[in-house]
């Protein structure tokens, strides 16, 4: 460009540079028009529209269920990542379906028969920290109690109920 300090969106769009999002440093100025004519509106497929486009990348070091997850509270989408198996993929988007406004509207359950172990593995598998035990380990059943991270941190036998 002409050495002037900065380029114009058109410049920067038209010019052909390759150029990345550290590149560049936008700044605020004048506009023309007013505010309320601008729409944030993007199509993301043919039947999904979002009003504030707010999208994580499916990369592996970006997107999981976490991320998803907090996109999704935020009125965006996060797009988990493909460098998986199928069936992790399927895992990643389970736990996203799941969590319901801080709540986890269907919680895996055992009973009091379970052992620790299988205590860690619904921890390790789903990501929940705290697990609810029910009489017979179903949900809809009697709530007994709830194991959480506090309770068996320090228990080195993990075959124990």
């Amino acid at each position: 460009h002409s050495g002037v300090d900065g380029m114009t969106a058109s410049q920067l769009i038209n010019e052909g540079m390759g150029c990345t999002y550290d590149d560049f440093l936008l700044l605020p100025g004048r506009i023309s028009f007013d505010s309320n004519i601008v729409s944030l509106e993007s199509k993301l497929t043919r039947n999904i529209t979002l009003q504030t486009p707010f999208v994580s990348s499916p990369m592996d070091t970006v997107t999981e269920h976490r991320m998803a997850t907090s996109m999704a509270l935020f009125g965006g989408i996060g797009f988990v990542h493909y460098n998986t198996t199928i069936e992790e993929q399927a895992a990643e988007v389970a736990m996203v379906k799941r969590y319901k406004n801080g709540f986890i509207t269907r919680p895996y359950c055992l009973s009091a028969k379970h052992k620790i172990s299988d205590v860690d593995f619904i921890k390790k598998t789903y990501g929940f920290s705290g697990v609810p035990i029910t009489e017979d380990g179903t949900m809809g059943s009697k709530l007994v109690g709830m194991v959480t991270n506090r309770d068996i941190d320090f228990v080195t036998d993990r075959n124990q109920s």
